[in-house]
């Protein structure tokens, strides 16, 4: 007679499996990690975008102002550099370096004697009113509409026209062959509610613009 002893072989396939405290602590830490690494990464995307589109938008406005700022000085006839007074007139700067705020472009030519019309003209000019908030501003004003436009803002730093050589030296007397100059450094602003950088800038760029009149051949 065989003795009534338990088989150990047939409970071993019963064994059920589980997780012990630690296990189950530390595999919610991996998932609480997992979540706020998935949500610092999406949130780092949101702002990447918005920094993108500010700087798409940042870029758009600048191309549109220095185009516009080109073509007219291209198309001038004639030029005179100066400032504007507090009435908002035109100075010219007639000795010394040929360096100011304001440049006044004449596109046209009298048919009957050649000669250009003062009276008709573009005027470029920068505010400076407003620079200690980082906001300077180029205004354009033409004289056959007497339309004012801001073509231009956020500006900083160095605002001027000038009159050059062909090797970049500012002129004391203008020539037919001057080339004039000028630098527009944009910044803009990110979340104004929030301190970005020690002046709430992140970011800034600059476009050194440089083009000839087309004047009438001279000495």
């Amino acid at each position: 007679m065989k003795p009534n002893g338990s088989n150990p072989s047939r409970f071993s396939g019963r064994r059920q499996s589980g997780m012990t405290l630690p296990e189950v602590m530390i595999s919610s830490a991996i998932m609480v990690l997992a979540i706020a690494a998935m949500i610092s990464a999406n949130m780092m995307g949101f702002k990447e975008n918005q920094l993108m589109t500010s700087k798409s938008g940042a870029s758009d406005t600048s191309r549109y102002a220095v185009n516009t700022l080109l073509q007219d000085i291209r198309l001038a006839k004639g030029y005179q550099i100066g400032n504007i007074d507090s009435t908002n007139a035109f100075i010219q700067i007639t000795n010394g370096l040929l360096q100011g705020t304001a440049i006044q472009l004449f596109p046209i030519i009298i048919s009957s004697n050649q000669t250009i019309d003062i009276t008709k003209y573009i005027l470029y000019y920068f505010d400076l009113s407003d620079t200690n908030n980082n906001n300077g501003k180029l205004w354009r004003y033409t004289s056959t509409n007497q339309v004012s436009s801001i073509l231009a803002s956020n500006l900083i730093n160095s605002m001027y026209f000038s009159s050059e050589d062909y090797s970049g030296t500012v002129q004391s007397s203008r020539t037919y062959k001057g080339v004039i100059h000028t630098t527009l450094q944009f910044c803009e602003f990110q979340f104004p509610l929030t301190k970005v950088g020690p002046t709430y800038l992140f970011n800034y760029y600059r476009i050194d613009c440089r083009a000839t009149p087309h004047l009438p051949d001279g000495p």
